[in-house]
């Protein structure tokens, strides 16, 4: 077993690649966690003589600029340390480790950098290097040295690693020696390079979003080493594009002698290896592209750290964490990747409580993109969510503390009214005369970071309970209520019913966390239906606030107005994106191609596909998915939708159908499940079960009414309910 943790590696043993990550280990602040990397060996090893051989990248631990970067920064140079511990048949054992016997040698990668590239010169490779037999006593003596200051921890996330390769679409000339390569997807990828020619002859490859526009700061110049075929692909870098440009060779129909011969191109979808858990089809063409379009764009973004985009960015940007958290885990598991993130925000805490809105912080932003609320609460909301999640009591323990503080802080950042201070707030929320314009322009920012502390000491209040943190458990609570009380006052008009602009964010984030009076809740939804009414069911909210009107709008029995606000192609929103501008992949606009586009950051959507069109989720007072509510939701012109989620306990299935007057559901619930169904069709309905009265079914313990509805008590296994109307007399 071999444990290597270093920034970035490829490793090998007796010539051949150890494990089939890349980018490893995932990115952290160094000086407090640097995490290491198990592999099984046994195979790879042989009798006799063994030879590790280890390439360096600097990854963001030695972002050293020269080309385009976000930031520039550095833990020091490239450094690593290796163990493998090995047990022989006859039951001895040995450890071998990295130490001054080791030598080193410059690598032929001569430029590397996660935000500008790499370049690599074949002729300076030295053939069988990394293999038994090889002589290195021209090789420098490595360097013993100390680590970055960080602890060693395993790492937990799920690697990243190639899941997909994809192939030339189209191709085509645009200069002597240089070409457009369209590779059908725009995804987080590194290109792949065939090429033959002659000793140190260069072929540079840039990316880009766009048919003729690369990168122009971020390109690949492989120099060639000559007698052969020769592929090339980078090591420590990746990049979010669809099209390859070439520069400097020939396809074989075109060569002249002159320059290489172009052989072939391909793109490696790079993203984290974490299992796919979740599904959702439906009966709507558009629904599903819009669910494919969110998919891509989270998977692009997953990485070691949640990313905000696979180009420009390449940071943690905390917001889309939390709001994205659920949809996220409907359908990946990501909790190893969830738990490490908890662990960024504890190591990028400041002294005074502060989270800064990106975490591991590489670099030190200014205004609201260092101390927003929506952002920083990530802290607060993440372990709630695991907890919740999987019943990861584990996670609250571990971040109590960052959770505190950073509660504590918050409430710190109060004016005269009570309000917590403004960050970007409902960041990117949009208007007809200005689309989308940075700073929340609809809704006070001190509105959204408000309703955080309220929910942040909420969720403090109930973690100390859990805990037995007896004076923390009061001390939360009257924080939450006192404020409650001033957002109320703030900004509840009791006469209007409605909240402080009135836009759509003002009142969707009133009705989702509780933030107006109980008895007032169906005149601020008359409020809000209103108001999108006027806006012709067109969303005005940003990033922040989006999931909470969905969700809002659900929880009040309004799916059928997130179905008008979804299912359409006019601008704004997922169906202009594909059909205007023919994207499959999320735009940071949605009421246009924006800079770059592959954001997940308005992904929401495929929450409510799984919580509410298919209708899984769990009792308010369960965790782990251990007391399921199921809430199956025909909506619009919608007949039908099916999917599945994989929770803790197993996997949960789901595929229901409306026609001809009759409603049919097929339903999976794991072993050790207990499950509340809400059907959607009249109390009186006929109700059977595999063909008989559900009433007589096995499995079912009770069959009561909930308003307007049969509410079905059922335990563990597989049922087909078949819903009629009751005959009239």
């Amino acid at each position: 077993m071999s444990l290597i943790p270093h920034y970035h590696f490829e490793l090998s043993l007796n010539g051949g690649k150890v494990g089939d990550h890349v980018f490893d280990p995932g990115w952290t602040d160094y000086k407090d966690t640097c995490l290491y990397v198990s592999f099984d060996i046994a195979q790879a090893l042989r009798p006799g003589e063994n030879t590790f051989g280890a390439m360096l990248g600097n990854g963001l631990y030695n972002v050293i600029g020269g080309r385009y970067t976000k930031f520039t920064g550095s833990f020091g140079p490239p450094k690593m340390i290796l163990q493998a511990h090995i047990v022989y048949r006859d039951g001895t054992e040995k450890v071998v480790t990295s130490d001054a016997s080791w030598k080193t040698h410059d690598s032929p990668i001569t430029f590397s950098c996660p935000y500008g590239g790499e370049d690599y010169d074949a002729q300076k490779e030295q053939s069988g290097w990394n293999a038994p037999g090889f002589d290195a006593a021209a090789w420098d003596v490595a360097t013993v040295t100390d680590g970055p200051g960080g602890v060693l921890r395993a790492q937990e996330a799920p690697p990243v690693k190639i899941m997909e390769t994809y192939g030339i679409a189209a191709i085509k000339k645009t200069a002597p020696g240089c070409y457009e390569a369209d590779m059908g997807h725009n995804l987080s990828a590194r290109p792949v390079l065939k090429v033959r020619g002659k000793a140190g002859d260069r072929v540079t490859l840039r990316v880009g979003e766009r048919p003729g526009q690369p990168w122009e700061d971020h390109s690949y110049t492989y120099t060639l080493r000559g007698g052969g075929a020769e592929t090339y692909t980078p090591y420590f870098t990746y990049f979010g594009f669809q099209y390859i440009f070439v520069e400097g060779a020939d396809l074989e129909a075109d060569a002249t002698g002159e320059r290489p011969v172009l052989l072939d191109l391909a793109s490696e979808f790079v993203t984290s290896a974490a299992p796919v858990v979740g599904a959702f089809q439906c009966g709507n063409p558009l629904l599903n592209e819009i669910n494919d379009m969110v998919a891509r764009s989270v998977r692009s973004n997953l990485q070691s750290v949640l990313t905000d985009c696979p180009h420009r960015e390449k940071l943690g940007w905390l917001e889309v964490s939390h709001l994205m958290g659920p949809s996220i885990l409907y359908y990946y598991d990501a909790r190893g990747l969830y738990r490490k993130i908890c662990r960024d925000t504890t190591e990028s805490q400041l002294e005074n409580g502060l989270v800064p809105d990106i975490a591991p912080e590489y670099t030190r932003f200014t205004k609201g993109f260092f101390e927003s609320a929506e952002w920083g609460s990530a802290a607060v909301q993440l372990p709630w969510l695991l907890y919740r999640w999987y019943g990861d009591t584990d996670i609250l323990a571990r971040q109590y503390d960052t959770m505190a503080r950073y509660t504590d802080y918050l409430a710190t950042t109060r004016d005269a009214k009570g309000l917590a201070k403004a960050g970007l707030g409902d960041w990117y929320d949009w208007t007809p005369e200005k689309g989308h314009a940075g700073y929340a322009q609809l809704t006070p920012g001190e509105l959204t970071a408000t309703a955080m502390l309220f929910d942040n000491a909420r969720i403090l209040s109930r973690t100390a309970a859990l805990l037995h943190k007896h004076g923390d458990v009061e001390r939360f609570n009257r924080l939450s209520e006192q404020v409650r009380e001033d957002f109320i006052t703030a900004y509840y008009d009791s006469a209007s019913h409605t909240v402080a602009t009135g836009s759509q964010s003002a009142l969707a984030v009133g009705l989702f966390f509780g933030l107006i009076p109980e008895t007032d809740r169906e005149a601020v939804l008359a409020t809000l239906t209103a108001k999108l009414e006027q806006d012709a069911f067109k969303p005005s909210t940003g990033e922040v606030c989006f999931r909470y009107l969905l969700l809002a709008l659900a929880q009040a029995g309004r799916n059928d107005l997130v179905y008008r606000i979804i299912n359409r192609t006019d601008c704004p929103g997922y169906g202009w994106m594909l059909r205007e501008f023919g994207l499959k992949t999320l735009s940071e606009q949605w009421d246009k191609p924006g800079s770059y586009l592959n954001h997940c950051m308005f992904g929401h959507v495929q929450e409510w596909f799984q919580r509410h069109v298919l209708g899984i989720g769990q009792a308010e007072d369960s965790t782990g998915f251990e007391r399921l509510l199921l809430t199956p939701t025909p909506v619009g012109d919608l007949t039908e939708a099916s999917g599945h989620f994989d929770s803790p306990r197993g996997r949960i299935a789901v595929a229901w159908k409306q026609e001809a007057g009759e409603f049919s559901l097929d339903l999976i619930i794991p072993g050790n499940t207990d499950a509340t169904l809400v059907l959607p069709v009249p109390a009186n309905s006929t109700l059977m079960e595999s063909g008989a009265d559900a009433g007589q079914a096995s499995g079912i313990a009770a069959i009561d009414l909930e308003g307007d509805h049969p509410v079905i008590t059922l335990g563990s296994g597989e049922y087909r309910f078949l819903c009629r109307p009751a005959k009239t007399p």
